[in-house]
């Protein structure tokens, strides 16, 4: 059995984070439960045996922590909650657990904590950074910085957060003194990036935009992007309203999967040339409404996805190694407004 998480919003009927427990040998969800009943745990992340999750209150804003016991339950033991102004879309650790860091897309901010990792407790937050680049084009989703994404680059030197509204990477360095700019990279005119997953070997990195359904492969080096290809996300001839949602590489590195929200799918590409190309091989109806994220197990043999609208189904799809395709196995199983599927690092 394989465990994982999933958050949720809780605007209508979602409880905050669900559990669950995929059987390898079935590739059916077998368990899935209310893990913990908190408000608006849109983003999760894990650190050794601890859980952070994003959540938020009626005058407060700010982070929770939980200890995953051994059967996978959660046992919170702490809270990070200010009267911060906009609460978090995207939470992650420093690889030593020694910060975390918190992006706000509202109001466009980027945060960093101090913590305690002996006690699974955020400690306090060390400084806070307001986004004041000039917006892109989109008037309705540009109309300010909205921080949509922070976390570590591959020789854990920088955090990088990335600017939705601004259409912008920024580096930062990190540490006890907080966040210091180190470099800026700018995207095309509403492009709107929205996440980064990076190739193993710390050479390659995949933006994905949200507002243009693109994916750009960018070079990567101390901390500077450089763009060398982009690739639609979605099929040509399609110009209903969709977003672009999720993106995640297979442990192996042979395939990216991006999902897409009102196209309903999921596009998967052939990674070529030790990361440095890619090849769009397929793009896969994901079988509900809204997928707002998805993830890979640690096996590389199945892909699970979560739906935030609907009927909020997750689905299971089985990976064929080989060639990246995918095929339906499960959708059995329902998680109310489900926007976050992390598995359980054991």
């Amino acid at each position: 059995m394989v465990k994982g998480f999933i958050g949720s919003y809780t605007k209508k009927n979602g409880k905050g984070i669900y559990r669950f427990e995929l059987n390898e040998e079935t590739g059916v969800i077998e368990n899935l439960e209310t893990g913990y009943e908190i408000n608006a745990s849109t983003y999760l992340a894990q650190y050794d045996n601890t859980l952070a999750a994003i959540t938020k209150n009626d005058t407060y804003s700010g982070l929770a922590t939980f200890n995953i016991k051994k059967d996978g339950t959660l046992e919170k033991n702490g809270e990070a909650l200010e009267s911060f102004k906009g609460s978090g879309c995207y939470v992650s650790f420093s690889p030593d657990g020694e910060f975390v860091f918190e992006a706000v897309y509202g109001d466009g901010i980027a945060r960093i904590y101090k913590f305690d990792a002996k006690n699974q407790k955020i400690e306090r937050l060390i400084k806070e950074i307001y986004h004041d680049y000039e917006q892109g084009p989109n008037v309705e989703r540009q109309e300010k910085p909205h921080v949509h994404y922070i976390d570590i680059t591959p020789e854990q030197k920088y955090v990088v957060a990335v600017d939705l509204g601004a259409d912008l990477l920024v580096t930062y360095h990190y540490g006890n003194k907080g966040l210091e700019v180190a470099h800026r990279t700018t995207l095309e005119p509403g492009d709107g990036p929205r996440h980064i997953e990076y190739h193993k070997n710390g050479e390659y990195a995949y933006v994905v935009n949200e507002l243009s359904n693109t994916v750009v492969v960018m070079s990567y080096e101390d901390g500077r992007f450089t763009p060398i290809e982009r690739h639609l996300t979605i099929p040509k001839e399609y110009f209903q309203p969709t977003k672009l949602a999720a993106v995640h590489l297979s442990h192996d590195q042979k395939f990216l999967y991006i999902s897409n929200r009102g196209h309903d799918s999921i596009a998967i590409f052939k990674v070529l040339d030790n990361g440095r190309h890619l090849e769009l091989v397929d793009i896969v109806p994901t079988q509900g409404e809204f997928p707002r994220d998805f993830n890979i197990t640690p096996s590389d043999r199945y892909l699970v996805v979560a739906h935030q609208e609907g009927e909020s189904t997750v689905t299971v799809f089985e990976r064929d190694i080989e060639n990246g395709t995918l095929t339906l196995k499960d959708s059995s199983q329902v998680a109310p407004e489900g926007v976050c599927v992390k598995f359980l690092n054991n």
